[in-house]
């Protein structure tokens, strides 16, 4: 399979999902390109029309903010050049102190819904980092893997996520 992976972080937490995701799909022998939001260009967002997976992550920044950079990355794939993207997975890092835990999930979620594109499985929202569960988001990136190989497509909504807490 061909995945494609565009995430954005702040403090490394993102970014540690994203390589977990990355290293379980080289284990299956899947083919994979990592971008962080904020280098995807025209070529970059049209080329995703070709992967079978295509995963975005992101933290919430603030009390429920999706970041700038991944806000002008779904603008341009999206809106701008409507890439044909086949499927989707969603995943991002958050803090429980704050009201809307991990709301860049589901805003990511919802505009994918919104311009078609279907998800894989359920939503990956993680508390802080995945350092102390990496088991978890790798069993996770499989189960979307085994989804788009099966052919099994979600909707949104608020039961269909999975959340990961920080364990000490």
């Amino acid at each position: 399979m061909n995945i494609a992976i565009i995430y954005h972080s702040m403090s490394g937490n993102t970014e540690e999902v994203a390589s977990l995701i990355e290293s379980t799909h080289h284990r299956r022998g899947d083919t994979v390109v990592r971008y962080d939001a904020d280098r995807v260009g025209y070529r970059e967002a049209q080329s995703l029309a070709s992967f079978d997976l295509v995963y975005f992550g992101s933290y919430t920044w603030a009390d429920g903010i999706l970041p700038d950079e991944m806000k002008d990355t779904f603008r341009l794939v999206l809106k701008e050049l409507n890439v044909p993207i086949r499927q989707a997975a969603v995943f991002g890092t958050g803090d429980k102190m704050f009201v809307h835990f991990c709301r860049a999930v589901d805003e990511m979620a919802y505009h994918l819904s919104k311009y078609g594109i279907p998800l894989a499985g359920e939503l990956l929202k993680i508390e802080q980092s995945p350092r102390n569960q990496p088991f978890n988001v790798q069993h996770w990136a499989e189960r979307m893997a085994q989804h788009v190989e099966e052919g099994v497509m979600h909707h949104v909504d608020s039961e269909n996520q999975i959340i990961v807490a920080q364990t000490s």
